[in-house]
């Protein structure tokens, strides 16, 4: 097994390459959801993001263990309306799109919530979740989902194999670029998949990361960033197949690509998108130096606005208390106090403090309570939903921003 101390950096997690090259650099930042019980500093890791030359993989170095990372962790997918109407509607259309018999059953890993899951319930298929956070597997079990707070890879895999069988689906959302032994990961998807089940992972394409300079969602705990390319050559190391790959909207452009152990089931959409990516600049290394050179530039500009309308006696506060935030305030070296206030809908999230800034993580009364000028929204992919809901209860003279890909208000 590669060192920790090399893979993502100098060895490709994903096909063992040393052929890799720097992508984005951004410096020493905490880890991203670990938000802090008091206003203190925090550990701190390199974050620098590199591209394997053969596979077409982003990765970073493993520097945190996952054990820290997802033990206690405060993201609940059921929060954002955006993220149930996705959920029900990918059930509904899996539902009627493949065949069901009566023994079949469906595994989700990183089930989260069983925000997902309660959908197939519903309709009366049996379900189990793999969510390790012990504290969001538990709020799955109370809505009726059985889920193991466990991480998932080959071990588990033949565990739930010799109890439960084959399952006709497994999901596998935001998940994929979280583990840093992505191939343990394959291999456990390989044993549980016969020729009959299909395997659906949905991440953020590192396509829509270049072009759209959503560098925000670079964070320690995605440990890769997908494309088609990586993905195809990573799963057909352990027998199976991509074979189709669907562009969806969610995280602001991701990708859901289907995996079968039968190669008789590739659509063409499988070539096309890898061609696309090859065509765009997954491979060139000069493209990856002018996103580099803009980032730098979002940074500063963003840095720049917040200190300025501090200084102005203006008040600036921010909606969502994502790993996005975490990763711009932190890249961009906002000084204590720049930022009043962050606004979260997560009561796992409320009365903590973003990591290392120390900004207080509030409930949304706090912007009726408050006079504020300014208010970022952080998770820019929902944007147009949070605006909508916060608009009707602020003065018409705040601003609504969001600052990816570029500094804007929100209209």
């Amino acid at each position: 097994m590669t060192s920790n101390s090399l893979r993502g950096s100098k060895i490709c997690r994903a096909c063992d390459s040393a052929n890799l090259f720097s992508a984005l650099d951004l410096g020493l930042v905490p880890i991203a959801n670990e938000l802090l019980v008091s206003a203190s500093s925090t550990d701190v890791f390199p974050l620098h993001m590199s591209v394997c030359r053969d596979c077409g993989l982003g990765q970073v170095q493993d520097v945190v263990s996952p054990e820290r990372l997802f033990r206690d962790y405060r993201y609940l997918s059921s929060i954002s309306q955006t993220f149930l109407d996705h959920a029900s509607n990918y059930a509904k259309a899996v539902y009627d799109d493949l065949d069901w018999r009566k023994e079949d059953w469906i595994l989700e890993i990183a089930s989260n919530d069983g925000y997902l899951l309660r959908n197939f319930v519903d309709l009366g298929i049996k379900v189990i979740g793999v969510e390790p956070a012990a504290n969001v597997a538990e709020i799955a079990r109370s809505h009726g989902v059985q889920t193991i707070s466990d991480f998932f890879g080959v071990a588990l895999a033949k565990q739930i194999l010799q109890e439960h069988g084959y399952p006709r689906l497994i999901i596998a959302n935001n998940v994929f670029a979280h583990v840093p032994n992505i191939q343990n990961f394959t291999e456990g998807l390989s044993f549980l998949m016969n020729n009959r089940t299909l395997a659906s992972i949905e991440n953020p394409s590192i396509m829509n990361l270049l072009i759209g300079l959503q560098f925000d969602s670079i964070y320690h705990e995605h440990y890769s960033y997908l494309s088609a390319t990586s993905v195809s050559n990573l799963v057909q190391r352990f027998g199976l197949n991509l074979v189709d790959v669907q562009s969806i909207p969610t995280h602001g452009g991701s990708n859901r690509y289907w995996l079968s152990k039968d190669s008789s089931l590739e659509k063409k959409s499988v070539e096309q998108v890898i061609d696309f990516e090859k065509q765009n600049g997954l491979f060139a290394e000069d493209q990856w130096k002018v996103f580099s050179d803009k980032v730098s530039k979002i940074l500063v500009d963003f840095s720049q606005f917040v200190a300025d309308k501090h200084s102005q006696g203006e008040t600036v506060a921010g909606y969502g208390a994502a790993a996005k935030a975490s990763t711009l305030i932190n890249a961009s070296k906002i000084g204590t106090g720049e930022i009043a206030f962050i606004v979260d809908e997560s009561p796992e999230k409320c009365g903590r403090f973003m990591p290392q800034v120390g900004i207080p993580i509030v409930p949304r009364n706090h912007l009726n309570e408050h006079s504020i000028e300014h208010i970022v929204i952080f998770p820019w992919n929902l944007a147009d939903e949070i605006a909508g809901k916060i608009k009707a209860s602020l003065p018409d003279r705040v601003k609504i921003w969001r600052a990816i890909p570029e500094l804007e208000v929100v209209k």
